[in-house]
């Protein structure tokens, strides 16, 4: 059936199918690939179409109420946004990476430290909600997610443990010159899953009246 109002009653959809197959990732022990793959559906599809006015397919009469609720994400932190439901997050960290992103060993801050380490600056408490999904939204845009593993490094054959979200940080054509460096955001496989979810029933509850905005 064609929903009444995609954006919301998708993500709804999809938690069906995760509920559904959930099972089968964890008895296979994929579940960071499973949930990389439900977060480019649930999370990016939703977050793309509510977060312009620009859209082709935003709907102004009936997607204001979503627009202004990922508007509002700018101003509140991360660890206190409205889609984790009182339940905040647990493994997240965000830095930097100012060294070459494909030596995951090699990792540096602008401290000097691995990102991942414990005593590296992890500016996740301070960070607004939209400096974080904007990072998860452009890492599988552009490919750049990586796997790693307890140490935070991407080491063949060894056991997941972060999935790793990596966005451009230069801004600017000069900036992309003079280096290349990234925002670092890192959380484990079942952290992710669970932000997924979570993101998809906030979504989920912009129900808005459609037979009024259709008639408008």
């Amino acid at each position: 059936m064609i929903p009444a109002r995609f954006v919301v009653e998708y993500p709804q959809r999809c938690l069906d199918l995760i509920e559904a197959l959930e099972p089968t990732a964890r008895k296979r022990e994929i579940v960071g690939s499973f949930s990389l793959l439900v977060a480019a559906a649930v999370f990016v599809i939703p977050y793309e179409r509510m977060g312009s006015q620009r859209h082709p397919l935003h709907k102004p009469a009936r997607d204001v109420d979503l627009f202004r609720a990922l508007k509002s994400l700018r101003k509140k932190p991360f660890i206190t946004a409205p889609f984790w439901n009182g339940a905040p997050p647990n493994a997240w960290r965000f830095s930097r990476v100012m060294s070459n992103a494909n030596d995951t060993a090699g990792w540096m801050d602008e401290a000097g430290h691995h990102p991942m380490t414990a005593y590296a600056t992890n500016s996740v408490q301070d960070r607004s909600a939209d400096d974080v999904l904007r990072v998860i939204r452009n890492a599988p845009a552009h490919g750049n997610i990586v796997y790693l593993n307890e140490s935070g490094f991407e080491e063949r054959g060894t056991k997941l443990q972060f999935l790793g979200f990596l966005s451009r940080y230069e801004e600017t054509e000069e900036q992309k010159v003079k280096a290349e460096t990234y925002r670092l955001v890192a959380t484990t496989e079942d952290e992710f899953l669970r932000f997924v979810k979570l993101w998809a029933k906030w979504v989920s509850r912009f129900q808005g009246d459609t037979l009024l905005s259709e008639a408008a």
